[in-house]
């Protein structure tokens, strides 16, 4: 009876019928053969797993604990606050932000003392060496036995590689006493720029307890300064100077002009509480502050006043030390007992 069936049906029909069943019986045998290609995998993968934790066969025949299930949670969670620091670390690489490079650490110093200086200030600084900063390998001596380290601080000629930078190379190769800020353009009117960028460039290159920024026209007593610094190592962000307020200058044409002097207030504005730039401290938290938001902090035209608004920001111990009001020499001569003094 089906054969007559079968012979009373078109040819085509037929055929077709013979291709869908070709294809449904292909479609079968690679469906056994992915399942039975997946469950030997995940088999072998399971096998290894409990060859290096026999823990996992336990597991697998116990239903997941709820301590367990937090675990999974809470490491799930962790993934994910790692994933958000990474990007915090990216944005903050983006803005100029750079990590620490702690191969860069030598031994633990009690100051480092950056004397900003010029390209004109050769003068200024030969002077310096003959009268209280040591040379040679006294200088080196200076650093090992009592953690004290100088260094002049300059920056870059604008037409780098010219006369003036090859000058400064040549003195620093005949004297080694120089800190050279290879990123920053070396000017009188970016004073606030060259502070940033050389408490970044310290703290990240010396452990030290305190950085001193100074001039050039001052000279310091290593010992004096030492002890005082020396006395504030009990205190936590300690900013250290001849404190000093004054009005704010919106004359145009005087010389200490704040362009910005509007957001001190009105026109008879007063300056807030801050270290005269001539010679001032800041202990290694502040230095790293500095360092960690230099992308961010505000850049006013008096490098002083600056590094004060900067440290209002936090909760810092300012000491007002008398002994940094550097006076002429003659004058310190007679009176004893200061720190510092005008050269």
């Amino acid at each position: 009876m089906r054969s007559g069936r079968a012979a009373m049906l078109p040819k085509s029909s037929v055929k077709n019928d013979s291709m869908t069943s070709i294809v449904m019986l292909m479609v079968s045998l690679f469906a056994c053969s992915y399942i039975a290609g997946r469950l030997w995998q995940d088999a072998e993968i399971r096998s290894q797993l409990i060859a290096i934790d026999p823990r996992i066969s336990r597991q697998a025949r116990d239903p997941i604990s709820v301590d367990e299930s937090l675990r999974l949670i809470q490491c799930k969670e962790q993934q994910k606050k790692l994933a958000d620091t990474e990007l915090e670390l990216a944005a903050a690489k983006s803005q100029g932000y750079k990590p620490i490079n702690k191969t860069l650490f030598q031994d633990h110093k009690l100051v480092v003392i950056g004397i900003f200086t010029s390209f004109s200030g050769q003068s200024r600084r030969a002077s310096s060496r003959k009268s209280w900063i040591p040379n040679g390998p006294a200088l080196k001596e200076l650093e090992s036995n009592k953690g004290i380290i100088i260094r002049y601080v300059i920056g870059r000629s604008s037409n780098r590689g010219d006369i003036l930078d090859r000058q400064i190379d040549q003195e620093n190769k005949e004297t080694d006493d120089f800190l050279i800020l290879e990123n920053y353009v070396e000017s009188d009117d970016n004073l606030t720029l060259k502070s940033k960028t050389f408490f970044s460039k310290v703290v990240n290159t010396w452990n030290a307890d305190f950085y001193v920024k100074m001039d050039d026209n001052v000279g310091l007593s290593i010992d004096m300064v030492g002890s005082m610094l020396s006395s504030h190592l009990d205190k936590p962000r300690v900013y250290v100077g001849c404190m000093k307020s004054g009005t704010v200058v919106n004359d145009p044409n005087a010389q200490w002009y704040e362009p910005d002097w509007w957001k001190f207030g009105d026109e008879k504005s007063e300056y807030h509480r801050h270290a005269a730039g001539q010679v001032y401290g800041l202990s290694r938290s502040l230095a790293q502050y500095i360092s960690i938001n230099s992308a961010y902090l505000k850049e006013y035209k008096n490098e002083d006043v600056a590094v004060g608004a900067w440290m209002l920001s936090l909760d810092t111990v300012h000491i007002d030390d008398r002994h940094l009001c550097c006076a002429p020499n003659t004058v310190r001569i007679m009176l004893s007992g200061g720190v510092c003094w005008l050269q």
